[in-house]
């Protein structure tokens, strides 16, 4: 295949990322019954109702590994690990599915420009025919007709992507909010129902927690082992452990009641007043942006898109994290640097509209995996 390219002495340098497609496992596909001792043609699994063989697989295994070598170079063996380059396998043969019933197409012109502007494959004069059969070779381990076409492959998912992206638009609103998420900073007020804060209160009985394990006995199941199946063991054997959880689900309860009533006497007293009343902890933060951490409090996420949703001097509702429960009050907002903003929009949206067609493509693919099962 394409042998014109093979024997051609000069290119283009044009270089069509093959990055840009983008092709994550979303899925975990186990390789049935693949294995060195069955036929080339026996069936490995199937994607829309039709069975895959085993050769069909490998090919699309070499492929997604000769594409990873392309993109990460000497350091694969050191990566290789976390990209479970089998499930790209599957997903890659459904992702060719796809575009073939959306009747996408490469021709042979497109393969030749595509692999003449790739650098793997230049010299000081341009395209190497022996630089290219050497990489081939010696690199990527794969003959050149079977390179061609995964190239070709390539190239038509590069399309696909470019299909199914084609409607991802910003408009400079959305820019600019997202720009605000990254870079905007803003300060609370807080009152705090910390469950440790009421844990350490808490001493049970031995008939409370006797009660507490006879209701919630399928919180203490212990998963099968080789010598015993799934069971639930004696209270004497796991008391303290019993005793621990009584005391985090009571914790919850009274830090959760405080706040609910916190919200209600805040309607006719001053924010600090209705805490004090209660007896739960107040404070003001110093000024956090959306993705970082705040003292005492822990990740700011939460309260930071919280707080932009507030009046001035509204409290919010309850919040509630893995650490407690909360209401907040919207400080100051620090304006953003409006200079550094002209500055940066045109990049800083251009990497948005790369993550939002990444994501759509993504959303893509994960249904498209889920509909070949």
């Amino acid at each position: 295949m394409l042998k014109f390219l093979r024997n051609k002495k000069t290119a283009k340098k044009v270089w069509i990322g093959l990055a840009i497609i983008i092709i994550p496992a979303f899925a975990l596909w186990g390789f049935g019954g693949a294995s060195r001792n069955k036929e080339e043609t026996a069936s490995v699994g199937k994607i829309f109702g039709h069975s895959v063989s085993i050769i069909e697989f490998k090919k699309s295994l070499s492929a997604v590994k000769t594409f990873a070598l392309m993109r990460f170079g000497d350091k694969l063996p050191e990566i290789e690990k976390y990209l479970n380059l089998e499930a790209q396998a599957w997903e890659r043969l459904v992702l060719l599915h796809e575009a073939m019933t959306r009747k996408i197409n490469v021709s042979d012109k497109e393969v030749i420009t595509t692999i003449q502007g790739t650098p793997y494959f230049q010299d000081k004069n341009g395209f190497s025919n022996r630089a290219y059969n050497e990489t081939l070779r010696y690199t990527f381990r794969v003959q050149p007709r079977i390179f061609e076409e995964q190239t070709r492959q390539n190239l038509i998912l590069t399309k696909l992507y470019e299909q199914i992206t084609k409607n991802v638009k910003l408009n400079d609103e959305q820019i600019r909010q997202e720009y605000l998420k990254t870079n905007q900073e803003l300060n609370i007020d807080y009152i705090a129902g910390l469950f440790s804060d009421f844990a350490a209160k808490i001493k049970p009985s031995d008939k409370e927690s006797a009660d507490f394990f006879e209701k919630n006995k399928a919180l203490f199941k212990e998963p099968p082992t080789k010598d015993k199946p799934t069971h639930t063991p004696e209270l004497a054997e796991i008391k303290d452990k019993v005793k621990t959880y009584l005391i985090q689900e009571e914790s919850k309860k009274i830090a959760e009641s405080k706040i609910k009533e916190c919200l209600e006497k805040i309607k006719n007293l001053s924010f600090s007043q209705a805490a004090k009343v209660i007896g739960l902890k107040t404070g003001q933060t110093a000024f956090f942006k959306l993705n970082g951490k705040i003292e005492n409090l822990g990740n700011a996420e939460m309260f930071w898109k919280a707080a932009k949703e507030l009046k001035t001097n509204r409290p919010s509702n309850m919040l509630s994290d893995e650490n407690g429960y909360y209401i907040i009050k919207l400080g100051s907002i620090k304006p953003i640097d409006e200079a550094k903003f002209a500055k940066e929009k045109q990049e800083f949206g251009q990497k948005l509209l790369a993550e939002n067609k990444s994501k759509t493509f993504a959303d893509f693919a994960d249904s498209s995996m889920k509909k070949a099962q």
